[in-house]
């Protein structure tokens, strides 16, 4: 870094470059987990893929309704897929000085695009002193206890390594140079966050959100600059299918029941995975969610208990059956609950218990 065209102090310039080796690792780490779920030598090189932003508001459910009802089912499978638009990319919305509320379905691609940023971010040729952090609200729960912007800002995140009060009063005095992203927020239940989003803290700092459709009328206001995040559209899914599965991708492709789920960059892993692990020539590969999901379960099954052949897998699971059903309606209610901080667990099997580590592996965020 050339610190002759950046004004701030040395402690302020190195914290920065402090936070942009760790927004750099962050974005690696999200692909690298995912990219190690594939089995065996050849693993794709995953990367973030191109997704369909559409800055323009959405049709309401009722029309979308009555107009899905006219059509065939083949036709109202593709009207899944959703059309390539160019409205904005990635590098512009970091580019852009509006406060960002990316809003879309679980698995759409939100915290996919949210590393994007960083990874984009923490490469650029900055000719100004900026500073970026990213808080991941579903992995971060004692957020809500924070009591202060310099504790969630250097304990939470990153603390600098000298100069801790003169980086925090750069920080606060150029505010504008500043944006926080929060991934996955429901509530604000943090009164740090609270203040930041609703601009006590930090006024001229840019706050990106991302969260579900249900949860978006609590964070959007007039300074927000909404973006639905829809997914893959079909040229994007056939990209992401050729890096993932190569030839095998026609498998995907010939069938429209996977190819119309692939718009959901998580099925769409999920699926790549599937085809990519060896199956028995008479085992049809899933063509719904619950399939799918159904297949991951098992396969986190095998994966602790070691029962590589169907007939012991299955063997495993009836004995294990209590165990499993009781940790599944915990999970359930936690996931009722939007969390996946699982306290008190009724189930003490070790090797029961240690799926819970294997299956938030294999799901992407």
């Amino acid at each position: 870094m050339d610190i002759n065209y950046l004004q701030g102090s040395g402690p302020c310039l190195r914290y920065q470059a402090k936070l942009k080796s760790k927004a750099q690792k962050i974005s690696n780490y999200f692909w690298k987990a995912n990219k190690n779920q594939f089995e065996g030598n050849n693993k794709p090189d995953l990367s973030y893929t191109d997704l369909v932003l559409d800055t323009q508001g959405s049709v309401s459910p009722s029309k979308i309704k009555t107009f899905k009802s006219k059509m065939s089912r083949p036709k109202k499978l593709r009207t899944y897929i959703p059309e390539d638009r160019l409205d904005i990319s990635p590098s512009e919305l970091l580019k852009t000085d509006k406060n960002i509320l990316l809003v879309g379905k679980p698995g759409i691609g939100k915290t996919a695009l949210t590393h994007e940023m960083l990874k984009l971010w923490a490469e650029r040729d900055n000719k100004e002193l900026d500073y970026m952090f990213y808080f991941d609200m579903r992995a971060t729960p004692h957020i809500r206890k924070t009591k202060s912007l310099e504790d969630l800002l250097f304990i939470v995140f990153s603390e600098p390594d000298e100069g801790k009060e003169e980086v925090l009063q750069d920080i606060k005095k150029n505010s504008g140079n500043v944006t926080l992203i929060f991934d996955g927020i429901t509530d604000l239940s943090s009164s740090v966050v609270k203040r930041l989003v609703e601009k006590d803290l930090l006024p001229d700092a840019k706050v990106i959100i991302t969260c579900r459709p249900d949860d978006e009328e609590d964070f959007l206001s007039g300074d927000f600059l909404r973006v639905e995040v829809k997914g893959f559209s079909e040229q994007t899914i056939k990209k992401y299918l050729s890096a993932t599965l190569g030839e095998e991708q026609e498998k995907v492709l010939s069938n429209l029941e996977l190819l119309t789920l692939c718009y959901v960059p998580m099925y769409a892993l999920m699926v790549a995975l599937g085809f990519s692990s060896e199956t028995p020539e008479d085992s049809p590969q899933p063509c719904t969610v619950t399939e799918i999901y159904i297949n991951i379960v098992r396969r986190c099954l095998q994966t602790i208990s070691k029962k590589t052949k169907t007939k012991d897998l299955n063997s495993f699971i009836n004995n294990k059956s209590e165990e499993i059903l009781s940790l599944a309606e915990f999970a359930f209610k936690a996931t009722v609950e939007k969390t996946v901080n699982l306290t008190e667990l009724p189930c003490e099997d070790s090797c029961v218990l240690s799926f819970l580590k294997t299956s938030y592996q294999s799901g992407p965020h």
